[in-house]
């Protein structure tokens, strides 16, 4: 999925720069261009009041969950003169035991937005934990430090509403893109349990000279964060991860056709990003994720969960296929009598594996292809042995076994005596 840094209706002028940027005498273009400067001075602003009365940067400690997505916002503010610097923008990341920040490597599902380059992980997996920052020349952001967690179904409740206490509260992200659009669809959100502090910082401080944890990350701390000191840890595993289901209906998006016009506003050039076309004045898409598949083998009986291997890069809900065939949760359960299932973490789960569950399993994601799996159940022979029968077996095997070293020695002295007789 690509996100063009040009909205529909978007123009260039000759000199590759957007309009607003040299309104001229051009009234909609200065006030284009005077909102552009109002988004700056309030970046500036917020800023200032994160810093506080100590001028200290307040870090994030955020929670992923294996198979989703995370995004990051790069949260150094350009005025519109500086604008056209944002391409110098870098991530850098460290994980857990690296001692120093290296730029962060790029791939299919590690994204840097070119509208405002914040970072976006598709597709989390464990060795995504770490810390990350945002970089302009020297300017930085405050870090972010990332924890992924495995997303177990034992260790989520499926809720309509969030609940809250006084210390530890459950953090909600933002809703997930409708399943599809034009059409009845579903999303989900997930909440993660978050740790804060009883007492308020003011009241911390006048107590200790030190600042601790909470005094640091203010907005709290995953339950589950690799920077959370154990002992916090097992007090905060007694809540669990949450999410939250619902129902949808979205409008299909428009087109996004970007347009190249001259000094006049005559168009010079159009290209239909919803196709594929892109013009050269465009920044290029970046490549698209490739389908994962997979070959999993189980043996007959066993209970198996499938997960899908891969994603487009879109946090949409997955919809599975059997074969050709659409699963519908409701109609899968109810014909496997519910030894088959789809998870509210939209797994599938396979209870006492048969043969016939050998199949190929697809999943996708706003009808795109997202990944496949190939199960194969086989029926594996379990050889129970008698003990006292093998201990018998192999007492007779090394019996023989010393039966023919005997006889061979044996042999062997018996020619050399008569090899001595007869000379």
């Amino acid at each position: 999925m690509y996100n063009n840094r040009f909205e529909k209706g978007s123009t260039l002028n000759l000199f590759g720069y957007e309009q607003n940027e040299y309104p001229g005498d051009n009234v909609k273009y200065k006030e284009e261009n005077r909102k552009k400067w109002e988004v700056y001075y309030s970046c500036l602003e917020a800023q200032t009041k994160i810093l506080g009365t100590k001028l200290t940067i307040t870090p994030e400690a955020i929670l992923g969950f294996e198979t989703s997505f995370v995004t990051m916002d790069c949260k150094i503010c350009l005025n519109p003169l500086e604008f056209k610097d944002k391409d110098a923008i870098v991530w850098e990341y460290a994980s857990p035991t690296d001692d120093s920040l290296a730029p962060l490597e790029y791939d299919e599902h590690i994204l840097m937005s070119p509208q405002d380059r914040s970072l976006q992980i598709f597709n989390l997996h464990l060795e995504h934990t770490g810390q990350y920052v945002c970089k302009l020349g020297q300017s930085a952001t405050a870090p972010y430090f990332l924890t992924v967690v495995n997303i177990s179904e034992s260790e989520m409740n499926l809720v309509h509403s969030p609940a809250y206490s006084e210390v530890l509260d459950t953090e909600w992200g933002e809703w997930s893109s409708c399943s599809t659009c034009n059409a009845v669809g579903k999303r989900h959100k997930l909440g993660y349990c978050n740790v804060y502090s009883k007492k308020s910082r003011s009241k911390r401080m006048a107590e200790s000279q030190n600042e601790d944890l909470f005094d640091i990350f203010i907005y709290g701390i995953p339950c589950h964060s690799y920077i959370l000191p154990e002992k916090i840890k097992q007090v905060a595993r007694i809540r669990k991860n949450e999410m939250m289901t619902g129902f949808c209906n979205t409008k299909c998006p428009e087109k996004k056709v970007f347009e190249v016009r001259d000094r006049n506003g005559r168009v010079l050039e159009q290209a239909d990003n919803s196709k594929g076309i892109y013009s050269l004045r465009q920044q290029l898409p970046p490549i698209e994720p490739t389908v994962e598949r997979r070959l999993q083998y189980e043996r007959k009986g066993s209970d198996i969960v499938l997960e899908c291997p891969g994603n487009i890069n879109s946090d949409v809900p997955i919809h599975w296929q059997i074969g050709d065939k659409n699963v519908i949760p409701e109609k899968i359960v109810h014909d496997s009598k519910g030894r088959i299932y789809i998870s509210i973490t939209d797994r599938i789960h396979i209870n006492k594996a048969k043969l016939l569950d050998s199949n190929i399993y697809s999943c996708w994601q706003l009808n795109e292809l997202a990944g496949t799996i190939r199960l194969v159940v086989e029926k594996k022979i379990k050889l129970n042995f008698n003990h006292t029968i093998m201990l018998v077996g192999v007492v007779l095997i090394l019996g023989t076994f010393l039966y023919i070293f005997v006889k061979v020695i044996a042999n062997r002295d018996a020619m050399k005596n008569r090899h001595l007789v007869m000379s």
